[in-house]
């Protein structure tokens, strides 16, 4: 069974982030979407919340699971013997820095974990989380960056984060 894992914080998993999912499901028979915590990053969702919006937005898929995880991505695949992981690449900076992500994953799973790039569409090079979140500060038209059905939650949360 060829098995790949596609991670990411995702607050919020954006239409990109979705698009990614559904072509790398049909690549593998099964696809583990990795909800991450990184500790380099204040989220506006907890790890619990943001792993609840995924599996709401991809619970249609047959060949698709989540779990989530703080820590090295790169150690879960170790851990679950996996080989693939997927990645979404937007444009030249994301492809630099993933390329570099992906040399030091191999290299850390003693070249055991390759890495698959998915490019984005073109309606989709500048969806971002980031981009979401600030559009949802404003009360702007958000669903152009996520899902319909988890908008008014996002929505909500730039409430609390919107400027005085």
């Amino acid at each position: 069974m060829k098995i790949g894992v596609y991670s990411g914080s995702f607050d919020p998993i954006t239409l990109g982030h979705q698009d990614v999912i559904k072509r790398a499901a049909q690549m593998f028979d099964k696809l583990i979407v990795v909800v991450c915590n990184n500790s380099e990053k204040k989220y506006w969702f907890s790890l619990e919340e943001r792993t609840e919006m995924v599996k709401e937005l991809l619970k249609d898929y047959d060949n698709i699971e989540i779990d989530n995880y703080s820590g090295l991505i790169v150690n879960y695949l170790i851990e679950k013997d996996i080989t693939f992981i997927v990645r979404g690449v937007r444009n030249q900076e994301d492809c630099a820095l993933e390329l570099y992500f992906a040399d030091g994953n191999y290299m850390i799973s003693d070249k055991k974990v390759d890495t698959v790039f998915i490019p984005a569409m073109k309606e989709y090079i500048h969806t971002s989380s980031t981009a979401a979140r600030e559009i949802a500060r404003y009360g702007g038209k958000v669903e152009c960056y996520v899902d319909e059905k988890i908008a008014k939650k996002v929505l909500e949360r730039g409430k609390i984060y919107a400027p005085k």
